[in-house]
């Protein structure tokens, strides 16, 4: 991802920065998502597996990226921990 577009990108609901996840995070969220168990924060079923995505730290909330594009719907992102 463009480190420009990343310097202004935002988690929509707590206004914090985020950054790009590490292969811990993605490692997490897809172990969730295998699982068979995970949800997004909307109630969702999360069946793909992920390959790049952003995240917000101190609320541990992951948002993908599909096709280059930031999912930045807050309904859409998935708790960690």
């Amino acid at each position: 991802m463009d480190q420009d577009l990343l310097n202004i990108l935002v988690c929509p609901k707590t206004k914090k920065k985020l950054i790009m996840a590490g292969s811990e995070i993605l490692e997490s969220v897809n172990k969730k998502v295998q699982s068979g168990k995970c949800t997004d924060i909307g109630g969702d079923p999360v069946s793909n597996t992920v390959s790049e995505g952003l995240y917000q730290p101190d609320d541990k909330i992951f948002y993908m990226i599909r096709d280059g594009i930031p999912l930045l719907i807050y309904e859409n992102g998935i708790k960690i921990g």
